[in-house]
């Protein structure tokens, strides 16, 4: 078999090339979504010094691309018809990171990515995993009753960036999310305005929100990111968002939405909405400068 020509990532066009490889590969058994990608590329401005990132393609395919954000961790997806070139990826990430101990995070279901790391002799890695759960969404259209004064609607563009920006800080407080990377978001593909739902307080201001974003090709969304304002908790905004925003996906055809949650919390509420668990991650390590005997 011929070897994979290697691409070292420029720009948008290579992410596209990265998520041609999600799209054409996405399942339930499959770690990453196109949304994924461009959320995780696009939500930080400034940090492209601390990721690595290549794309091995036979052809003008893609088979495999590699992430590693520096100093220690590697996210990576390989087509499972090609599942030799994931020691290809492991030997890349060895040479790009000076950390001691090197860290990567798959899907349980992804035996092929397993089978590699553990012939590279990772280690499995002692965190709490994060959950992906998912649901039908025949049981759409949800029914939304809002506080007085409350409105819900989608984004309109470029005029809700500063609201939408700073709802994002008040729900995460640790965000790096500017007003110039949350544009990048909305010029990157497959963000879509329609699918980015808030709702607005009686004041004007933003309180809860929910971005979906769609992959066409597999009727599939994936909610990310998802939050509230603190100031407006247990007024059942979260739900209320999430629900209208899932609405106006199944509107566009999908079929199925997912969502990761990183805490039992967060899994206990997407559970009230109607998700249920059907996957979680696995985390493994490898150090690099070990003694003779492995210690």
């Amino acid at each position: 078999m011929s070897k994979p020509l290697i691409r070292t990532y420029k720009n948008s066009i290579d992410l596209k090339r990265m998520q041609k490889l999600t799209q054409a590969i996405w399942s339930l058994e499959s770690n990453y979504h196109i949304g994924d990608l461009a959320w995780q590329r696009y939500r930080h401005a400034g940090r492209e010094n601390e990721w690595i990132t290549t794309i091995w393609e036979m052809g003008d395919k893609p088979v495999a691309w590699g992430w590693v954000k520096l100093p220690d961790n590697l996210m990576f997806q390989v087509d499972p018809n090609f599942p030799e070139v994931s020691k290809d990826v492991i030997e890349w990430f060895d040479k790009m990171t000076e950390a001691n101990e090197q860290r990567v995070t798959v899907l349980e279901t992804e035996s092929h990515l397993i089978s590699a790391l553990e012939d590279s002799l990772f280690k499995p890695l002692k965190e709490t995993p994060e959950v992906l759960m998912k649901i039908s969404l025949e049981s759409c259209p949800f029914l939304v009753h809002l506080p007085d004064e409350f409105k819900a609607r989608h984004l309109k563009g470029d005029e809700d960036l500063t609201n939408r920006v700073s709802v994002q800080k008040a729900a995460f407080t640790s965000s790096r999310v500017t007003e110039e990377s949350y544009r990048n978001i909305m010029n990157s593909y497959p963000y879509d305005p329609s699918l980015d739902w808030v709702i607005e307080s009686p004041t004007g201001e933003f309180a809860a929100f929910c971005l979906i974003w769609f992959d066409e090709m597999n009727k599939v969304g994936l909610l990310e990111p998802v939050g509230t304002d603190p100031i407006f908790w247990r007024m059942g905004l979260g739900s209320s968002v999430c629900k209208l925003a899932l609405n106006a996906l199944r509107d566009k055809g999908a079929e199925t939405a997912i969502v990761v949650c990183t805490s039992p919390n967060t899994q206990e509420f997407y559970e009230s909405i109607g998700f249920e668990p059907y996957a979680q991650t696995k985390s493994f390590y490898r150090l690099k400068n070990t003694n003779s005997d492995g210690s």
